[in-house]
């Protein structure tokens, strides 16, 4: 094939593309391989952050597999595309699958904007699974060079058993990418900008909360656990659950992120960070008894009591951060607002927070510029719940940590006056 392909490194200079640009500010290892394509569009389209919309909710919905097979906490991709646009300010519309590549690439854009689509995913030269697994998994297709060419846009990033997958674009002529899609169902799904519509950080965790009592008033979780345990053939479970915590391991990570971005450096983030490492640990033994599995070793017995647990722990988390957060307003003891600001800037400028704090002039740290001071503002404004005033905006006050830790505390003191 007269195809290029290059992965992309978060450090490497290229010339200045919005995909290639939002890929390099996303931890494309907290999504899914439907998840990551969409989570580009967004923040090509919104700004960088954008993305973490799709970890608001905290879920634990197992869904009976056909024919008896094992339960999956995976959806169908087709069900699960909508619900993602309005969660990324995204219209997500999808056609009718189809087989014809040329008719499929028919439907790109004139202009050079991508279009979402879900084939599969052993069709796909740049992915491990080629020639290897059929699955369902998004690429960003767009057109180059008059339409002569196409490009493969993918941020999927993964271990795989048959190899890594990493961000990548891949440039093929017109003619050998529509074969890659030929004789394979694959949905096109055209892509408009609107408004998010994402609910309120309350609201999320009260929606989490009421999942998780559900969860906890039954035995869902060792249910769950037991139908892995319990299989008859060892070896089909074994691959399953790997992934089952491997997608329960992602969500987690996205989750933390969410928490982290909308109440950076609180004790809810923490909490959330801690969980999202624990499902991570899990993963990996559950890889290691699927390897051991397959050389007819038995699995060790421990991960399907700690599936069952890190579960019933999830849904504790959710009930207690409805709890604790009661969506009025951040703490605003001055050593708290302090730790929040210091995490919201670090977030913002990918920095460590340790570097944050002692920095007393946050022009010097790599990456500050008008954009990130604003986009500090605009986190620090939706964390408390308020909107600073445009004269309190002095570029003096935004350089500084205490300076904006002032800001912060003259803003919610005032609009606690004002609503007493």
């Amino acid at each position: 094939m007269n195809a290029s392909a290059g992965p992309l490194s978060k450090a490497s200079d290229t010339v200045a593309d919005p995909l290639v640009e939002a890929i390099r500010g996303i931890d494309t290892t907290a999504l899914d391989c439907i998840q990551v394509n969409a989570a580009v569009l967004a923040d090509a389209r919104h700004g960088p952050g954008s993305h973490v919309e799709l970890g608001g909710q905290l879920d634990f919905v197992p869904r009976a597999g056909p024919h008896g097979l094992l339960p999956t906490v995976e959806e169908p991709a087709a069900d699960r595309i909508e619900p993602m646009g309005d969660l990324l300010g995204l219209v997500l519309e999808g056609g009718r699958p189809m087989m014809d590549g040329r008719a499929l690439l028919g439907l790109l854009p004139d202009d050079g904007s991508p279009l979402y689509v879900v084939g599969d995913a052993f069709r796909m030269p740049w992915l491990p699974y080629h020639d290897h697994q059929h699955m369902d998994h998004s690429v960003l297709l767009r057109a180059v060079d008059g339409g002569a060419r196409v490009e493969a846009v993918d941020a999927y990033d993964n271990e795989t058993p048959y190899g890594r997958a990493e961000p990548v674009v891949c440039s093929y002529d017109f003619g050998e990418a529509a074969a890659l899609f030929d004789g394979s169902p694959a949905l096109p799904v055209t892509v408009r900008a609107a408004p998010p519509a994402h609910p309120s950080v309350a609201e999320a965790l009260a929606r989490n909360a009421e999942g998780g009592r559900r969860l906890l008033a039954g035995d869902a979780p060792e249910r769950y656990a037991a139908a892995f345990r319990d299989h008859p053939d060892q070896q089909e479970a074994c691959a399953a659950l790997l992934l089952e915590t491997w997608l329960l391991s992602r969500s987690r990570r996205l989750h933390a992120a969410w928490v982290a971005h909308h109440l950076p450096g609180s004790p809810l983030a923490s909490a959330a960070a801690g969980r999202a490492a624990a499902w991570d640990t899990l993963a990996g033994q559950c890889y290691l008894a699927a390897r051991r599995v397959q050389r007819g070793r038995p699995a060790p017995p421990q991960i399907h009591p700690a599936l069952a647990e890190l579960l019933r722990a999830d849904a504790e988390s959710a009930v207690r951060a409805a709890t604790e957060y009661s969506g009025e307003a951040m703490p605003h003891v001055p050593a708290q607002v302090r730790q929040t600001v210091v995490h919201t800037v670090a977030d913002v400028l990918g920095a460590v927070p340790e570097t944050v704090a002692a920095t007393d002039d946050l022009s010097r740290l790599e990456g500050f510029a008008s954009f990130q001071m604003v986009e500090t503002v605009e986190r620090l404004e939706d964390a408390y719940g308020v909107e600073f005033a445009a004269e309190d905006l002095d570029a003096a006050v935004l350089r500084t940590v205490e300076g904006l830790v002032g800001l912060v505390l003259r803003t919610t003191v005032g609009a606690e006056v004002a609503h007493a």
